[in-house]
């Protein structure tokens, strides 16, 4: 009975486990076309705070009220406390990938911003005691090898305050996964919920100097439909998987994001920072894979266990 129901609990988590990885997969995907949209619609930086993170944050409370009314002892918007420090963060990068978004190039952004699975290793140990595995104990300094070489690219092209800015939304994201995996709470709003704030500092001066963009639709369709899916899938995440398999999610949007920039807008970043670029990516691959046959094995010597038991 015992075997038939560790093997029972096993199958559980091995299921909870694939539907973590396919939400936060789908969040990944949808996340990649975030920058191109922002250029696409050639909005000004105030206005793209503005409309993208108000749209996002009603887009969401539409959501929860939906939810609410056929849920009523349903999801929180906002979980006590820790929901609130967890919108603080995401409100600060939220204001920080626009801001870097605005001053380099696409490419960096995502280059910079793949480097917060190591970031979310770092602070679940520190925050949470889960122990990285060997595998991302020597991708860190790997990764971060190619992050360097990125950013000093950008001094010598002026882009250094734009890629400094993507590293601190980097360390932003990774530090609200991880706060949301320690409280083992559904915070499945918060992360697009952090634009709000931003966007209300910012409505003033929208409402002095206008509205600048030559395209608007493509910033509503960002931040009224896109940000809020990828946002509410990438905070679901955490209670499936640990915040860095969560956070190999924004891998996908490293890979494709400068691919439409490259497409649409011609936008190709400089030979030093494709490298750094390149570094970071094989890192993230080889990562993956390593973490994928620890965790096949792991599942493998429990099935064998509960078969002997």
């Amino acid at each position: 009975m015992s075997a038939v129901s560790s093997q029972t609990e096993a199958a559980a988590s091995a299921q909870s486990y694939g539907q973590g990885l396919a939400i936060v997969g789908i969040g990944g995907l949808v996340l990649s076309f975030d920058i191109p949209l922002i250029r696409m619609s050639e909005s000004a930086f105030w206005t793209v705070l503005a409309v993208r993170g108000l749209l996002t944050g009603l887009a969401v409370l539409l959501i929860w009220q939906v939810d609410r009314i056929r849920n009523p002892r349903g999801q929180k918007l906002i979980a006590g406390w820790t929901g609130l420090l967890i919108v603080a963060v995401f409100s600060v990068a939220a204001t920080t990938f626009v801001f870097a978004v605005f001053n380099t190039s696409a490419a960096n952004v995502v280059f910079i911003l793949a480097f917060n699975p190591m970031f979310a290793a770092i602070l679940s140990w520190w925050l949470i005691g889960e122990r990285p595995p060997l595998a991302t104990v020597l991708a860190i300094p790997a990764t971060l090898f190619g992050v360097l070489l990125i950013i000093g690219a950008g001094f010598e092209t002026g882009n250094w305050t734009g890629d400094l800015s993507a590293l601190a939304t980097a360390f932003l994201i990774a530090l609200a996964l991880t706060l949301s995996r320690r409280s083992r709470t559904d915070m499945r709003y918060t992360a697009a919920l952090g634009g709000l704030l931003p966007a209300i500092i910012a409505l003033p001066l929208v409402a002095g100097e206008g509205l600048h963009s030559d395209a608007i639709i493509w910033l509503i369709l960002n931040g009224g439909v896109l940000i809020p899916v990828a946002m509410i899938c990438l905070a679901i995440g955490p209670m499936f998987v640990p915040a860095p398999v969560v956070s190999m999610a924004f891998l996908i949007e490293t890979v494709l994001a400068p691919v439409w920039v490259w497409l649409i807008f011609g936008e190709r970043p400089v030979d030093l920072a494709m490298a750094g670029g390149g570094v970071v990516i094989a890192t993230l691959v080889a990562h993956s894979v390593a973490e994928l046959r620890r965790v096949r094995g792991q599942r493998r010597r429990l099935a064998a266990q509960n078969r002997v038991d």
